[in-house]
């Protein structure tokens, strides 16, 4: 059982629509995804509908913004109703919060000098989550930058002289959400020097950490589910995909990663 538990699509930043990712990840031989867009699940029944047909498993999930003190945090919600109104006012709410975003940090770069407007900035049509990838490409249209790569490096990474903080709303209040939705709460991408929270976070209601993932060492990941089984959290694992290379489906988990986690979901999967 080969699956994925962290995408994108262009609903939020994704390169591909919900449906072409679902045919993708089933030629690609993946039994199960989870659609995890930006601050909304938009793109989660119309995978769904592209994926039935094909016996292809989609996993309603959500990728919250949220602030933990000065610093931002990323909540993968799993299993959430798309239609239930907690979940909707707090993505309602971080759509606004984008918006108001990317007008600061456009008026942040106009000060570094570059010449930029907010309606420069453009998202796909049917997305709903702007962000700062969206920027990054007008800088590239503009001339500004040769490439998204660099307008990261130079300008928008975290930290970098045109960064914003998201301010999102509280991860309790996030988890809260998740939770009312009927989903799971999961961590997604920590690093190694944030282990020390994750009993703090269970007990506010997180249930779970992202510990799989491309990229990562396999001594780092050992250790970071080593911490988050001490803090009584499950574990789960994705490739945090949004199109391109590598191909989707060259990087999986396995029920033998994240079976926990599909138990608290309810998930099983015929491999009949």
């Amino acid at each position: 059982m080969h699956l994925d538990l962290h995408i994108h699509t262009t609903c939020s930043d994704g390169l591909l629509a919900p449906e072409a990712v679902a045919a993708q990840a089933h030629r690609a031989g993946l039994h199960a995804i989870a659609i995890t867009d930006h601050d909304t699940v938009a793109g989660v029944a119309r995978a769904a509908a592209a994926a039935e047909p094909l016996g292809l498993m989609v996993i309603a999930g959500t990728e919250l913004s949220c602030s933990r003190g000065a610093r931002d945090m990323h909540l993968l919600g799993y299993g959430v109703d798309p239609e239930h109104p907690a979940l909707a006012e707090i993505t309602g709410r971080l759509g606004l919060l984008r918006r108001e975003r990317i007008g600061t940090i456009v008026a942040r770069l106009v000060k570094l000098g570059v010449t930029i407007r907010v309606e420069d900035v453009r998202a796909p049509e049917g997305n709903a989550s702007i962000g700062r990838p969206h920027v990054a490409e007008a800088m590239v249209r503009l001339g500004v930058v040769r490439h998204t790569q660099e307008a990261f490096s130079r300008y928008l990474a975290d930290g970098g002289p045109a960064y914003i903080p998201s301010r999102g709303p509280a991860v309790q209040d996030a988890i809260a959400a998740i939770h009312a939705a009927g989903g799971i709460s999961v961590w997604a991408h920590p690093s190694l020097d944030e282990t020390a929270r994750f009993a703090e976070l269970a007990e506010l209601g997180l249930d779970g950490v992202e510990v799989l993932r491309p990229g990562l060492a396999p001594t780092s990941s050992s250790a970071l589910e080593h911490a988050a089984r001490d803090a009584g959290l499950v574990v789960s694992g994705g490739s945090d995909w949004h199109g391109g290379t590598p191909p989707l489906g060259s990087w999986y988990v396995t029920h033998r990663h994240v079976g926990a986690l599909l138990e608290r979901l309810g998930v099983t999967i015929d491999m009949t």
